[in-house]
């Protein structure tokens, strides 16, 4: 990603001052990048904060919003990343996983991480349910012996194995039904003693018997179930709730809706499976940031109209709610800001190739006639991102059609900040006000 001017005029003088004032420690700044790259950019926010304020140059300010220092720290290195131009979709993959190695810092230690297969809307798509500690461990109760491999390395990295791995342990049945808790593998923390259908027994221990369905983010195009392996531990861990992250088709080899049917269906499945999953079947939330988040808003709507089990809340991280319409702040954010303007085109091609899709509420949720009836919503927006404007404007909709909204604007910070919980400050405090919320909800 490389740094273009914004289109505020002050803005920008003060980008050039500060991107001419730095220059020279850009040179210092790279030699790092390499130690950095290895270590998830821990050694960098070790440093003085007055060092880091240092290297992010100065304060960049636009639409009244100033960018939190240590997020702009973070562009910064960015900067110095070789740049990739999005061409093919294996290679915009291959870089995203890269660039999220990067962020994710010590993953948060967990009772159970688990890698199951869940429905879809045309077979069975791979999951990962995340378990807090606490919970006893699944047991023959499901038809299948599960095991627990116990504390994880001392680099805190997780097991490669996935759904249908020959590492994988059985646990119930892995029918095209969607019966069961398909084929997974279980690696974790502290195993449990006693032995008792289903997951375990939530609200007890610290461990609230809700569920989080969660859609991760990648413009519908790239990101996967280990790209936000780390959110959806550090969820788990600190809103003391079960997290199943979903790992829907992605476009252009499966376009519009195909995801967004996945997600009501891998939704549904959770619903019919909540006793397996040691849950509350009302107390299943559904989430994702981005691209996730758009998933979710689908979700929350089509369960209802369809008269389909509905979540008991919707939690949108700057969600993509429109796929046809522009707002202002897509020229302010244009570029230099994680996301750019030919970022959103690219996604928006390759998951809608048919533009006659695009008014339709299942792929831009914002465009439904009808939104009364929903479920309550914890809706985030970033003050320096492309789609903050179109978030605004859903939260007003949904708000003027009588549902229930918590809207928390994040002025300082840029979109995909959920995901770089490395950067301390702001980020940090913004997932600590969403656990809190998740705690309180879903308990």
């Amino acid at each position: 990603m490389t740094f273009s001017l914004p289109t505020d005029h002050i803005s920008g003088r003060r980008l050039l001052a500060s991107l001419l004032v730095n220059s020279r420690l850009d040179s210092a700044l790279r030699d790092t990048l390499t130690a950095v790259q290895a270590n998830a950019l821990t050694p960098l926010y070790a440093l003085p904060t007055a060092v880091r304020r240092r290297l992010a140059g100065a304060p960049i300010q636009i639409d009244g919003n100033i960018l939190d220092p240590d997020l702009q720290l973070l562009i910064r290195v960015d900067n110095l990343l070789p740049n990739t131009t999005k061409t093919d979709a294996p290679t915009a993959r291959a870089h995203f996983r890269n660039l999220c190695k990067l962020i994710p810092g010590t993953p948060a230690e967990l009772h159970r991480v688990t890698d199951l297969t869940v429905r879809g809307a045309a077979g069975q798509l791979g999951a990962r349910l995340y378990i807090p500690r606490g919970v006893r461990p699944p047991s023959a109760g499901l038809g299948a012996t599960a095991t627990d491999s116990g504390s994880r390395s001392a680099s805190g990295s997780a097991p490669t194995s996935g759904p249908g791995s020959a590492n994988s342990t059985s646990i119930g049945s892995g029918s095209g039904s969607g019966t069961g808790l398909g084929s997974g593998s279980d690696y974790g923390f502290d195993p449990g003693v006693g032995s008792r259908p289903g997951f375990g027994s939530g609200g007890v221990d610290g461990v609230g018997r809700g569920l989080l369905v969660f859609f991760h983010g990648g413009g519908w195009v790239v990101g996967d179930l280990n790209t936000h392996d780390a959110l959806c531990r550090a969820i788990a861990a600190d809103a003391g709730i079960r997290v199943l992250s979903v790992d829907y088709r992605l476009a252009p080899e499966a376009p519009a809706p195909t995801a967004a049917e996945d997600a009501i269906a891998a939704f549904t499945w959770a619903v019919e499976h909540a006793e397996d999953l040691g849950v509350d079947p009302d107390l299943i939330a559904v989430g994702g940031d981005s691209a996730g988040g758009n998933l979710a808003a689908v979700v929350a709507q089509q369960t209802v109209r369809r008269g389909l089990p509905h979540p008991a809340l919707q939690v949108l991280l700057y969600p993509a709610v429109d796929l046809v319409a522009r707002r202002p702040s897509r020229d302010l954010f244009s570029e230099g800001f994680i996301l750019s303007e030919n970022d959103i085109i690219w996604y928006r091609d390759h998951y809608t190739p048919d533009p006659t899709l695009r008014p339709d509420p299942i792929v831009s949720p914002i465009r439904a006639k009808d939104l009364t009836g929903l479920p309550p919503t914890y809706l985030t927006t970033a003050g320096f991102d492309p789609l903050r404007d179109e978030g605004l404007e859903y939260a007003e909709a949904l708000r003027a059609a009588g549902n229930p909204l918590t809207h928390i604007p994040h002025p300082t910070l840029c979109h995909g900040y959920a995901n770089l919980l490395t950067v301390p400050g702001k980020i940090r405090q913004a997932h600590t006000h969403l656990t809190n919320y998740l705690r309180n909800a879903l308990y």
